[in-house]
């Protein structure tokens, strides 16, 4: 029972998919056009690849509306009596608070044991500098690793994207022959296959938790056949030691002084691969 609430955690952690789920539960049904509208998504391949992770969430009308399942109805009770699935922020907050007083408390401790010592005649003018200036060091290190991985908050959610997200639409051609294209890239990258199924594969470079030199870059495809084609949905995104995730960037420092352009290099490259290959 925990593995699927875990489960559908997972599933509802995005806020489209949460607002699809709460729509519905408002509207009762709608269709592909009023869902569009409704949710403001403009590309067809986001609200595509949403619907699709939703899954057994969502059913159909005999007329082709989108309705709620009875497990998306035990999804959306989940919504309106757990509101604070955002609410992750309240113990992020928490753990900043305690990682701030830390991070505080050592230096200054550290400082006054310097000050102590050298006026007690038992460091002399030159020691006592270089711990200032291990002092300032630390200070300016901590900082920049908190910018790094710091968590973001309601306001820089609404205003940042925390992924790399694109859809490019391969005109003439079969569902089978663009996934040999994505196939060809990832072996061709050295991608880590994480999780894959007929149109959706989800691969990684790098060492996962940021146990590397480097964070891991982490990309999601997935596949809709669309009327004279198929609609690509790509997703590329830096996790940094599991505490937030960071968009691609073609700068090569963008956030934190981390360097991000080898994914947009990575995630740009598959994107030509499609165009070149759209009829």
């Amino acid at each position: 029972m925990s593995s699927e609430i875990e489960a559908l955690n997972k599933i509802l952690k995005d806020k489209t998919r949460r607002k699809i789920i709460l729509t519905l539960t408002d509207r009762e049904s709608l269709s592909y056009t009023e869902l569009m509208e409704t949710l403001r998504i403009d590309s067809t391949g986001t609200l595509n690849y949403h619907l699709k992770v939703l899954g057994d969430l969502l059913g159909k009308t005999d007329s082709g509306q989108y309705r709620l399942s009875e497990k998306g109805k035990l999804a959306s009770r989940f919504l309106t009596e757990f509101p604070e699935q955002d609410g992750t922020l309240k113990t992020k907050k928490v753990w900043w608070r305690r990682f701030w007083i830390v991070a505080i408390l050592f230096p200054t401790l550290w400082m006054l044991i310097v000050l102590y010592l050298y006026f007690s005649d038992y460091l002399d003018a030159y020691r006592a500098m270089q711990a200032t200036f291990g002092f300032i060091f630390a200070i300016m290190f901590t900082y920049f690793f908190y910018r790094m991985i710091r968590p973001n908050t309601k306001k820089q959610n609404q205003k940042e994207q925390n992924r790399t997200v694109q859809d490019v639409f391969v005109s003439g051609r079969r569902p089978k022959e663009v996934k040999e294209e994505i196939q060809k890239w990832i072996r061709e990258e050295g991608i880590v296959i994480e999780a894959e199924r007929e149109e959706f594969v989800r691969g990684r470079l790098g060492i996962p938790s940021g146990l590397g030199l480097t964070a891991p870059k982490y990309f999601e495809v997935s596949l809709k056949s669309d009327q004279n084609g198929v609609m690509v949905h790509t997703e590329g995104w830096i996790s940094v030691y599991n505490v937030s995730e960071r968009s691609f960037s073609n700068k090569i420092l963008a956030f934190g002084n981390i360097p991000r352009k080898k994914g947009w290099d990575v995630i740009n490259r598959l994107w030509q691969k499609l165009r070149a290959i759209s009829k």
